[in-house]
């Protein structure tokens, strides 16, 4: 298998860029219930800012400008949040584009009480979403050359809008949730090894792959060198319509190539993708790319992002 090829794998296993769209039924009741339960919860009986009523019945305009340099994201999000409330949005960006201090990201049309109610949602939905995707770039930009992949993990506070923001950075998804991949993590095998049954991960991973052969992968973490050849091994045995990952877990760079060159020399490199995770920063994230594997994952693009700086102005008549 070629790189070219390789890549394709890759991507059709951890990155579901298809299923976050807003023309995807799933994906758009998805965000407008979460968007509806950001501003339920904000309004609650009503905003009482907005005495005397009739101050804030006139029409006007608006514009979001950026304060900082920021990669867009949940643009389509908002476009969709705001026309359901009255309020018409124009702008010249798409999410995944490079905004720099000044710009000005949207222009805003509708009454002065709908926008002054959602101005914070509105700017939470962009500033954090904003935020995943200009650091995912930047994870992305420095590790650029090599042939492996940033993806994101499940550790989010949005979910699905947090794993499109990854996408709008140049990440890849990897999986959404627990239904679409399977990871047998340090946990599960633990699970695994106490049932006292030797053959209790051959017989997990075959029943996998009979009840569920659309999955996008089935990925098994190892924690030392001896896990890892030991999977090695025994994946080479089984075959399944999708493909199988290691996880290396807190690995350090040298040894995840040594071990890579292994899979290579066994004839087993196109038959695994390889995976490493565990505290990888910036930092250090161009050396684990530079070992040979095919996706980094990185928590820190959702768990503790920064929000991009934006700010909504109402505009002189």
């Amino acid at each position: 298998m070629d790189q070219i090829n390789r890549d394709n794998v890759i991507r059709n296993a951890f990155d579901a860029a298809d299923e976050l769209d807003l023309s995807r039924s799933s994906y758009r009741d998805t965000v407008n219930s979460f968007l509806k339960k950001m501003i339920d919860e904000d309004v609650d009986s009503g905003d009482v800012s907005l005495i005397p009523r009739q101050s804030y019945e006139s029409a006007l305009k608006a514009k979001i400008i950026a304060k900082s340099p920021a990669v867009i994201a949940g643009l389509d999000e908002t476009i969709y949040f705001a026309s359901r409330h009255d309020l018409q949005i124009q702008s010249d960006f798409k999410n995944g584009d490079l905004v720099k201090s000044g710009d000005i990201l949207l222009r805003v049309t509708g009454k002065a009480a709908e926008i002054l109610t959602l101005e914070r949602s509105i700017l939470n939905i962009l500033q954090r979403l904003s935020g995943i995707a200009t650091t995912t770039k930047s994870y992305v930009d420095t590790i650029a050359g090599t042939n492996t992949f940033i993806v994101g993990t499940r550790k989010t506070l949005w979910g699905l809008l947090d794993k499109h923001a990854i996408q709008c950075g140049g990440g890849l998804t990897h999986r959404l949730g627990l239904h679409d991949a399977a990871m047998l993590k340090e946990n599960h095998l633990a699970v695994l090894r106490n049932s006292d049954n030797p053959d209790a991960l051959r017989n997990a991973v075959t029943q996998m792959i009979s009840a569920y052969p659309y999955l996008r992968f089935i990925e098994i973490e190892v924690s030392n060198a001896d896990e890892f050849r030991a999977i090695l091994g025994y994946l080479k045995n089984i075959t399944a319509p999708f493909p199988f990952v290691i996880m290396f877990d807190h690995f350090e760079p040298d040894q995840i190539h040594t071990l890579i060159n292994e899979a290579k020399s066994k004839k087993l490199y196109n038959h695994i993708l390889f995976e490493a995770s565990g505290n990888i920063t910036l930092d250090t994230i161009r050396s684990f790319a530079e070992s040979g594997v095919d996706v980094i994952s990185v928590g820190a693009l959702t768990h503790s992002v920064t929000s991009a700086d934006f700010s909504l102005l109402i505009e002189s008549n």
